[in-house]
């Protein structure tokens, strides 16, 4: 459950208070026949708070009388309870008739944009504990993209487990006025509206055209603008077109009410799915591999400072790999025998990547027999009178999850997505 929804399950309400005290009165008068009653006198500007203490201190008032040494006792207390029943109803009922005024306005429109509201203002929280992150550049670059926004949405790219979601959380840390939702059905944006407890689009973009204002108490804020954060995983081949349209519709709003769209793809054939306009209306950052330094940094927090080497012939230097093997080597599980689960698993993509018809007179093994010609530097989208187009041949991968080989947007230039993606494109093509 949202820590924020606990909160709010717990805060008593004073007329829970009350209410409490008068069913106690009740059950009181129950038992006493009410003599006639006595005026009194109700303090001037008693609030809900007020209330509720009259009626606690009626109830905590009765271990005083009981043991009251001028001879008054319990049965007097009930029997001036039971005097001034009548007013403790009408302000019970008063209090009860107000809860449900309450009630029916948080269940208002207006009522679930402010509760929505307040979800935004929320300082972004990572999944990671900071000490557990190692700090990387493109963090840096990513949070300098968020100050500096205007229009147009940003798409984080890069290779699978090659720690997206870790940098684009770490940068985001803090910051306020974050919606960050998951899709992963044609229907994400419904979902999105309700996990955020409105109940339509509608509403949705009056939370966000909100949320520039409410900024404005937050002046060392990051940003000034509402963000939207979607997070797409590998698994996801529903829905995105309408995020394609929907990041070029709230990234360039004219009406002041702009949202600044971050688009975190799980992989870089999910990333080139994306179009908010084309290239000059989406800014794509790239997250690469861990450089030498970075890895150390990585497993000197996982307790292998003193063998990284032996992690990074075994995995390579995508974090995610490394990461695993850590977790594996926990369980008993070699980092041979990862290294062997990762061939297996690279196998599968190069054979279902040569599979494919990627152009009208290439196929995927065709295709793989160029990149290993021109490895490590990459086969450009044209060559032999051949145009490769990146997007299409994304989905053909997407579709048939096969992703041996990977467009970087920003090299314009095709590769292998790793080194034992292409020593399994190699012997595979040995043996036709």
């Amino acid at each position: 459950m949202n820590p924020m929804n606990q909160r709010h399950q717990k805060r008593v309400k004073p007329w829970m208070v009350l209410v409490g005290g008068f069913s106690l009165v009740k059950l009181m008068g129950a038992f006493v026949p009410p003599p006639q009653a006595v005026p009194v006198r109700c303090p001037p500007r008693l609030g809900a708070r007020g209330i509720g203490h009259v009626v606690g201190s009626c109830i905590m008032a009765a271990p005083a009388y009981a043991s009251d040494t001028s001879g008054r006792d319990f049965q007097q207390f009930v029997d001036d309870v039971g005097r001034n029943r009548d007013f403790f109803i009408s302000v019970a009922s008063a209090a009860f008739a107000f809860g449900q005024l309450v009630a029916a306005f948080k269940a208002s429109p207006e009522g679930k944009i402010q509760e929505a509201l307040a979800k935004t203002m929320e300082p972004f929280e990572p999944s990671r504990p900071q000490d557990e992150v190692i700090q990387r550049p493109v963090m840096e670059t990513l949070r300098q993209r968020i100050a500096s926004w205007q229009q147009h949405a940003t798409i984080i790219g890069g290779r699978y487990q090659s720690g997206k979601s870790v940098a684009t959380e770490e940068a985001l840390r803090g910051v306020r006025g974050v919606v960050r939702f998951t899709i992963r059905s044609a229907d994400w944006a419904d979902r999105m509206c309700k996990q955020l407890g409105v109940d339509d689009e509608g509403l949705f973009k009056e939370v966000m055209r909100r949320v520039p204002e409410k900024l404005k108490d937050f002046p060392n804020n990051l940003t000034k603008f509402p963000i939207l954060l979607l997070e797409v995983p590998r698994t996801t081949t529903e829905g995105i077109n309408l995020i394609s349209s929907t990041a070029k519709d709230v990234a360039t709003d004219k009406s002041g009410s702009a949202i600044h769209v971050i688009v975190s793809a799980s992989s870089a054939a999910v990333a080139l799915a994306f179009d908010a306009g084309g290239t000059e209306r989406q800014e794509d950052i790239w997250v690469g591999d861990l450089t030498e330094e970075e890895a150390k940094e990585f497993l000197a927090l996982h307790g292998h400072e003193k063998n990284w080497k032996d992690f990074v012939d075994a995995c390579g230097f995508r974090i995610g790999d490394l990461a695993k093997a850590c977790e594996n080597l926990k369980k008993g599980i070699s980092l041979n025998d990862t290294k062997q689960e990762y061939r297996r698993f690279a196998t599968a993509e190069a054979v279902g990547f040569m599979e494919l018809q990627v152009h009208p007179k290439l196929n995927g093994r065709q295709m793989s027999q160029e990149l290993l010609k021109v490895y490590p530097e990459g086969m450009p989208e044209v060559f032999n009178s051949i145009r490769i187009l990146p997007r299409e041949l994304a989905e053909l991968i997407r579709n048939k999850s096969c992703h041996a080989v990977y467009f970087h947007p920003i090299k314009k230039r095709f590769f292998f997505a790793s080194k034992l993606h292409k020593e399994a494109a190699e012997a595979q093509l040995a043996n036709p």
